[in-house]
């Protein structure tokens, strides 16, 4: 019984000097780094004239669009060409190491459809 309370309270007093420590380390650093942010802030609604509706309508459209194209970009890349190699051996579809096949695309307009 005194071994087991030993070891608890041993590893509870341990976890409140490294919780405690942790929180001071982060309050310092969020202190720092908080009007770094704060002015960064300041600037965009500058660049957008305090206007906080159109950054918003902005930021809600173009972040997602941008985060979605440059990360599938990439794996198209990697679809098509099969390059890099260290993207494409976690592919999970059945002939992995293989790229996609590019056909060439139909004419939409030949002189012999008539149109």
């Amino acid at each position: 019984m005194r071994r087991t309370a030993f070891i608890l309270g041993s590893g509870l007093l341990l976890l409140v000097a490294v919780w405690n420590s942790l929180t001071w380390h982060l309050q310092r650093f969020w202190g720092a780094s908080g009007h770094f942010w704060q002015a960064q802030w300041e600037r965009l609604l500058l660049t957008f004239e305090g206007k906080e509706w159109v950054l918003f309508v902005t930021g809600a459209t173009y972040l997602p669009v941008l985060s979605f194209w440059t990360f599938n970009g990439l794996l198209l890349v990697v679809d098509t060409t099969g390059k890099p190699n260290f993207i494409s051996r976690y592919r999970i579809q059945a002939g992995k190491n293989d790229p996609v096949r590019v056909a060439p695309a139909p004419p939409c307009h030949s002189p012999e459809s008539g149109g």
